[in-house]
């Protein structure tokens, strides 16, 4: 408002020195008639005595003040007036701008999100929390690797009464268990929804208000408490549309009665950034009748995450040392439930306090070093981007290099003509910024969607790809900083012009004049694009690699169902019953030649695993690798899955709870724990010392890749056992309550060869055996397969589609110079052709400049293209990083699409007709 005024008030005083003027020039005239002189004579008088009008006209603004915004707004102006009157340039640059500044402000968009951005809390820059890697989500309670990042309820409770410089410590799960959820009194079918338990100061830690009804306190976290559960504000709008009698009302959560208290804020999603947020929080206190294990009083599982505010003036290095020295208090009090391992680890078990304003995100493990390869990458194109406006600049000033030359002549000061350089570059650069606002916006949000797939019946990852303030910011500056980088060129040029140039006709003299700043610019965009070239060869080889390994099953007719028995109330008792129900019902659908059930199918995001002790062996000392990875399996399973088995004998039906505890092994666990013996018939146990004898080895498989981490290491130890076979209790002999171990929660389904299976004929078979078990999902295990590369294939298109766009870019750029160029040779070329040169010989001419610009850009690229190779190494899962074919390939293909874009300008220049061209010089 204050700007609009100042306007207003500025233009009226124009307008009162305009008149002011004209009446004082009016009444000199008038004078000098009434004197006798003729008209002519009065008004030539009369503006000699008056002066220079335009040099009166600024000294009086200067007194206004206001002097330096008011040339701005003069500058602003002039410079809109020239990009309107050329459309072409204008347009040209703009969309340039906002591809480059697009493509970096999407990237920074999802790098806020993940690895900047605070949770939705009260003061975050207070909280610190437990840890400095993200874990999940069940660890050994007494020695944690590197750090103890988890905790049990136990030490939770010990460092939350113990630990003084925390005002507040909350604990809350590590992980998201699925809740089968229906609201009571109400003929529902149970749908799964993601959870988390946390204790009764969590809300109150981080300062969150509800929206609807109340929050969890601590007398809701007590065992003898009333059940209450607070619901998420997506929840509540998506499933139960803002309905306020949600709050209050009874739902059935696992089958235990609930009441929902309360509607968390709808800025709130939790601790963690994830692609499945809780939708509701139950306390602590409620572990044990929910879970099927009771985790809360088991001093050996860790599995909380901790997050505590600071009291006011206390420092979070004490606080941590006074915790690492109660942890070890805690170790002791505990020395007589400790391992053999435990207490060997005791001396190097210690803790970090990290600052949690960001909670917990794996996230930002996972995706860090991708994004900052794919910013870098934008940040590569910037830099092309700015060259390639930057020349458009240059031959924009060449043509307008006499109009400065006579401006400066008759007095112009060097200073405005880079002023007003200046001022085009950043309004062009300012409306690039603009348009790539809209650029960014689709960009992230098609990332979001390819990269963070929204889980059966959730809203998926909390990350908008709407610009927030800080994102705007970004933009804004690079806008700014992009806008002064391609203008220092032009500007610095536009101090170089010599006004003599004012008097010169056709200007032969200066046809070099720049050429050396717009060929620097040309081997720059080279350069970077050879960078951007390699990288995304060896990223997308990388990915090809990935998808073409052996992963040891067959993908084909293979339909992957997800079910969880938990989340309809069968324990463990019922399992096996139920497990060959849903094996008769499926088998009996037309079309299906094999079943079998397993905790968790091939090339998924879990696994479990165990400390393996081999009958015969030495037991494993504390820094001793006996780790390997387990599953438990229906019988058949390895023919279901063509997972070939090399000798022995599969899971079969006579493999049950009376029977020889057996399991079948991999290649890689014979290699691991009997490097030259015979493993079957061989034992082993997975319960340390004096379990050695607890399965029998009876098949050996081929190595097959069953979980989707560590894609990059060979297949490790892993062994099958048969789902209806329970460990038992060394002490008394009995069935050991593990249901966890025991939930099959993936079916696979064969067809026959030509046979097509349709989702509700599984759907009616699984409604046979009981209409309340909750179906998650129903998919191919091939797309099941292809989406573990997604993140991968996600980043070899992005970086090759930055790959891409540098090369066009840079294409475009010496096109441009090589068209220039050989447009200010036009006399030389005439000359030669004159005196007998041919077309071949013009068309080499106008190559062999390009192609100089194109090599010295090779050259000063290999370097940066091998330094590329080496930051990517990490991902290229044991792809040479300096592959010499990847790098032949990318200089291959810059060297020809530049000589390409150099050809057609070459070409134009041999048509030339010596005649013509000579009568225009």
């Amino acid at each position: 408002m204050k700007w609009l005024r100042w306007r207003e008030t500025r233009k009226a005083r124009e307008r009162e020195l305009d008149e002011e003027i004209e009446a004082d020039f009016a009444l000199a005239i008038q004078q000098r008639l009434e004197a006798g002189a003729t008209q002519e004579e009065a008004e030539f008088a009369a503006r000699r005595d008056f002066g220079n009008v335009t040099r009166i006209k600024e000294v009086t603004r200067d007194m206004w003040g206001w002097v330096r915004l008011d040339g701005v707004l003069q500058d602003v102006r002039y410079s809109l007036r020239r990009l309107r009157k050329t459309p072409a340039f204008t347009i040209t640059a703009i969309v340039t701008v906002a591809l480059g500044i697009g493509a970096t402000t999407s990237m920074f968009t999802l790098i806020y999100a993940i690895l900047l951005k605070s949770l939705a809390v009260s003061n975050p820059r207070e909280l610190y929390r437990l840890g400095k890697e993200a874990r999940c989500c069940f660890w050994p309670a007494y020695s944690q690797a590197n750090e103890f990042s988890l905790a049990s309820y136990d030490l939770y409770t010990y460092f939350r009464d113990e630990t003084k410089g925390f005002s507040e410590l909350a604990a809350f799960q590590a992980g998201r268990p699925l809740l089968g959820v229906t609201r009571s009194a109400r003929a529902e079918r149970a749908q799964s929804y993601p959870g988390e338990f946390v204790s009764g100061n969590y809300f109150a830690m981080f300062g969150i208000r509800p929206y609807a009804g109340r929050m969890l306190k601590g007398n809701d976290d007590r065992s003898n408490a009333a059940p209450v559960a607070v619901m998420s504000y997506r929840m509540w709008k998506e499933r139960y549309g803002s309905d306020p009698s949600v709050v209050g009302s009874t739902f059935d959560i696992d089958q235990k009665p609930f009441t929902v208290v309360g509607i968390t804020p709808p800025g709130f999603f939790g601790d963690t950034l994830s692609n499945n947020p809780p939708d509701f929080f139950l306390p602590l206190s409620s572990e044990p009748s929910v879970e099927t294990e009771d985790h809360l009083h088991d001093t050996h599982t860790a599995w909380l995450d901790l997050i505590g505010r600071l009291r006011p003036g206390a420092n979070p290095t004490t606080v941590q040392a006074q915790m690492r020295l109660e942890l070890k208090q805690w170790l002791r009090s505990h020395w007589g439930e400790m391992s053999a391992n435990d207490r060997a680890n005791f001396q190097n078990q210690t803790l970090y306090l990290q600052p949690g304003g960001s909670g917990i995100s794996s996230m930002r493990t996972a995706y860090e070093h991708w994004l900052q390869i794919l910013m870098m990458a934008s940040g590569f194109v910037l830099l092309i981007v700015c060259a390639n406006v930057a020349n458009l600049m240059l031959l924009r000033g060449m043509e307008r290099r006499r109009q400065m030359s006579l401006s400066m002549a008759l007095g112009a000061h060097s200073l405005r003509l880079v002023r007003d350089a200046l001022t085009e570059s950043i309004l062009l650069s300012l409306f690039g910024g603009a348009a790539g606002l809209a650029v960014a916006f689709a960009v992230t949000k098609l990332i979001l969607h390819f990269t963070f797939p929204s889980p059966a019946g959730m809203a998926g990852v909390p990350i908008s790809a709407s610009p927030s303030f800080p994102v705007l910011l970004f933009a804004f500056g690079v806008s700014l900083i992009t806008g002064i980088a391609f203008g220092i060129a032009p500007a610095w040029t536009a101090t170089r012009i010599d006004p003599i140039e004012a008097l010169r006709g056709a200007g032969r003299l200066t046809h070099r004049t720049g050429s050396l700043s717009r060929k620097v610019l040309v081997v720059l965009q080279a350069a970077l694009s050879l960078v951007l070239l390699s990288a995304s060869g060896l990223l997308t080889a990388a990915l090809h690699k990935l998808e073409g390994q052996d992963l040891g099953f067959d993908q084909d007719r293979r339909i992957l169902m997800r079910i969880d028995p938990s989340l309809a109330g069968y324990r463990l008792p019922q399992l096996t019953p139920l497990y060959k129900r849903v094996h008769e019902a499926l088998s009996n659908i037309p079309g299906v030649s094999g079943v079998a059930q397993c905790m968790y199918s091939p090339m998924t995001s879990a696994d479990w695993g165990e400390g393996v002790w081999v009958d015969g062996h030495p037991a494993a000392g504390p820094k001793d690798d006996n780790y390997a990875n387990f599953e438990r399996v229906t019988p058949g399973y390895l023919d279901v899955i063509g997972n070939p088995l090399l000798r022995g004998r599969d899971i079969s039906e006579h493999d049950i709870q009376t029977s020889a505890h057996v399991a079948v092994v991999n290649e890689a666990f014979t290699r691991k724990f009997f490097k030259n013996e015979d493993p079957i018939g061989k034992h082993f146990g997975q319960d340390g010392i004096g379990s050695e004898r607890e399965f029998e080895i009876v098949g050996i498989a081929k190595d097959t890749r069953y979980s989707s981490y560590n894609l990059n290491h060979p297949i490790g130890a892993f062994y099958l056992l048969p789902e209806a076979q329970f460990e038992t209790d060394r002490k008394t002999g009995l069935p050991m309550n593990d249901q966890g171990a025991h939930v099959l929660g993936d079916v696979i389904i064969v067809t026959k060869p030509g046979a097509s299976l349709r989702d509700a004929q599984i759907l009616e078979a699984m409604g046979s055996v009981d209409r309340n078990l909750p179906i998650l999902s129903v998919r191919t295990l091939t797309e099941q397969v292809a989406d573990q590369f997604r993140q991968e294939r996600l980043i070899a298109r992005l970086t090759s589609l930055f790959g891409v766009l540098s090369l066009v870019l840079s294409c475009l750029g010496l096109y441009g110079i090589t068209a220039y160029n050989a447009a200010r040779r036009t006399g030389e070329i005439a000359i030669r052709m004159a005196l007998g040169a041919n077309r071949r010989t013009v068309v080499l001419l106008v190559l062999r400049g390009a192609f100089a610009l194109i090599s010295l850009g090779l050259i000063i690229g290999l370097p940066l293209t091998l330094a590329a190779g080496r930051f990517l190494s990490s991902h290229l899962y044991g792809m040479n990083p300096y592959s010499p074919i990847v790098v032949s390939i990318a200089i291959a293909t810059l060297a020809i699409s530049a000589f390409i874009a150099s050809l057609i300008p070459a070409l134009r220049s041999s048509f030339i007709l010596p005649q013509e061209a000579l009568r225009g010089e």
